[in-house]
């Protein structure tokens, strides 16, 4: 008969020492749409210049999205809509008040999001970079869903 022999086996312990929790997290690099530009410095920033402060951004008309004519109800005071000087470029946005302060702001571009590229080609779609290759269009070709910024030419 043949004896079996058990072998032991160590059991190594290891002492539980103080561990630093870590919190890890991507930074994302801004992208370039997240720029905006000093025109007096003729420096970009990211939200407010160093020279000269925060932008001045001008509002819309405040319009439901659904109305039929939404988009040129949107128009700030002081710009128009009206034929443009660009041939063939159908109606273009006027200024029609005093100097503007350099410097103003103007959007965000409204539109339908559209997430294909085949979709995009109505000929008021903008490209907005959402994050590394992120991308979506908006697309003011529907007057009910888009601002007066579709007539900027």
């Amino acid at each position: 008969m043949l004896e079996l022999r058990r072998k032991e086996t160590e059991v190594k312990r290891y002492s539980v020492r103080e561990r630093k929790g870590h919190v890890y997290q991507e930074v994302s690099e801004p992208q370039d749409d997240d720029y905006l530009y000093c025109e007096e410095c003729q420096n970009f920033f990211i939200d407010s210049c160093a020279a000269h402060g925060p932008p001045t951004f001008v509002k819309d008309s405040a319009v439901e999205k659904g109305h039929a004519n939404r988009s040129a109800l949107t128009l700030p005071p002081g710009l128009s809509i009206r034929p443009s000087g660009i041939p063939e470029a159908g109606l273009g946005v006027w200024n029609e008040a005093s100097d503007l302060p350099l410097g103003l702001h103007f959007g965000p571009y409204e539109g339908q999001i559209i997430y294909n590229e085949e979709d995009s080609h109505s000929g008021y779609c903008w490209l907005v970079t959402k994050g590394r290759n992120s991308y979506e269009y908006v697309d003011g070709k529907d007057t009910s869903l888009a601002n007066w910024m579709r007539w900027v030419q």
